[in-house]
């Protein structure tokens, strides 16, 4: 978490504890005008006094419309700063009036303690701010008459008071610093926390629903194979068997995928130079069977020359084979599969289109949430798990890219990869080529 966050929190812990200061203050002057009101030889302190009270009414009267202003606003940051210069400025102007009368009293050093220990100040802010007050209250001092041989004894004195101040501040900042900053990752650890236990839930009720049908169904199957005779039907009735276990292996595979993409994420990729055009056309071999028996035509746009960029290369793989096979599930047979690899604005970007039906305008914001599962119907007699997406935007802003989604015409979906323009190093390719 940023100083900068803290030090706004700061402000609002100051702005909560104002009121209350300059309530006791208003207070507190209230006692000695009354108990003075009459006297005439005291009209000097009840002026004082009076100023005061007017001041710190008016900063309790501005506490309001400053805790009014956006939290971002310089205004809060004024107003707190210029309390405590009037906080410091009333217990350096008590120590010299109870000192016309009384002689030598704590007020100063009180008064630089109570400053450090009520407000939570920066220390790189206020250690300037009391320093400077102490060089005032020190060519103060030396100006009062009378002073004479107690000067160095007291200036001593309240110079260990300003230092102790100033330790108290630096010590009452850090502590809170600290726990702001505990209370910040405890905050980020429960949404991770509760995000998990979102994702759990979703586990739980897409992995019961898609192994349930299955499972039955196999239950179902074994109970006609062990009845049937031992001829043609019972191994028909085998084969099926046989295709709804690979289903089943197939989303645990789909699952244990999404835990590898994320677990891989969190230790970091390994990026190296790799013409990126080898990792495009390697994808495209990979998902051929599967489109060249739905009737698919690919179109491939890539560059003539080297496109080396700094990824993963088998990260990049299986994002490419999500998207790929996702283009094939989606598009209708004998439709058009676009992959272009392109270089704009000094980077670099992949794309890969279908014809398929598109993505609906509501589900665009949770499109490569983990579980998402659109209501578009594949060409496919495949629901999927709603985790393709989600490890293709996992793996790119791991290699420091990133994947969006974009209409393709009134019908059909574009992903568009990008990547981090700081790992392109095609030049030096260019030049030996």
């Amino acid at each position: 978490m940023s100083a900068a966050a803290f030090e706004q929190e700061a402000i609002d812990v100051n702005l909560r504890r104002i009121p209350w200061l300059l309530g006791a203050t208003m207070i507190l002057a209230l006692w000695p005008i009354a108990s003075f009101w009459s006297d005439r030889e005291m009209a000097w302190l009840k002026t004082v006094l009076v100023f005061d009270l007017a001041s710190a009414a008016l900063f309790l009267a501005l506490n309001i419309p400053a805790r009014r202003q956006p939290r971002e606003s310089g205004w809060r940051s004024a107003y707190v700063w210029l309390t405590v210069v009037l906080a410091l400025a009333y217990m350096d102007g008590y120590y010299f009036l109870i000192a016309r009368s009384f002689g030598q009293n704590p007020s100063y050093i009180l008064g630089v303690i109570m400053t450090a220990a009520f407000f939570l100040l920066p220390p790189r802010r206020f250690l300037p701010l009391l320093l400077a007050n102490h060089l005032i209250y020190c060519v103060v001092l030396a100006r009062q008459p009378g002073i004479g041989a107690e000067f160095v004894a007291v200036l001593i004195q309240n110079s260990t008071g300003a230092v102790v101040a100033g330790l108290v501040a630096v010590l009452l900042f850090r502590a809170h610093r600290e726990e702001y900053l505990q209370r910040q990752a405890l905050a980020v650890a429960n949404r991770f926390l509760v995000r998990r236990n979102e994702q759990l839930n979703d586990l739980m009720a897409i992995t019961a629903h898609d192994l349930r049908a299955p499972l039955l169904g196999m239950r179902d199957l074994l109970g006609l194979a062990r009845k049937a005779s031992d001829d043609g039907r019972r191994g028909d009735i085998l084969d099926r068997v046989a295709t709804a276990c690979a289903d089943l292996v197939g989303l645990v595979s789909r699952l244990l995928r999404a835990h590898a993409a994320e677990e891989q994420a969190e230790r970091g990729l390994t990026l190296v130079p790799r013409d990126v055009r080898d990792i495009v056309r390697e994808a495209i071999e990979r998902v051929s069977p599967r489109a060249g028996r739905r009737g698919l035509a690919f179109d491939v746009r890539l560059p003539d020359a080297p496109a080396v960029l700094r990824v993963d290369a088998m990260a990049l793989g299986q994002v490419l084979d999500n998207l790929l096979f996702n283009a094939v599930k989606f598009s209708p047979d004998g439709g058009g599969i676009m992959v272009g690899l392109l270089h704009e604005s000094g980077g670099w970007r992949c794309e890969v289109g279908d014809d398929g039906p598109g993505i609906p305008v509501e589900e665009r914001a949770s499109l490569f949430q983990k579980f998402h599962r659109g209501s578009a119907r594949a060409a496919e007699d495949d629901e999927g798990s709603g985790l393709g997406l989600f490890i293709a935007a996992t793996l790119m802003r791991a290699m420091g890219g990133d994947v969006e989604y974009r209409q393709r015409g009134a019908k059909g979906a574009t992903f568009v990869l990008t990547f981090d323009v700081a790992g392109w190093d095609n030049r030096q390719d260019r030049k030996k080529a």
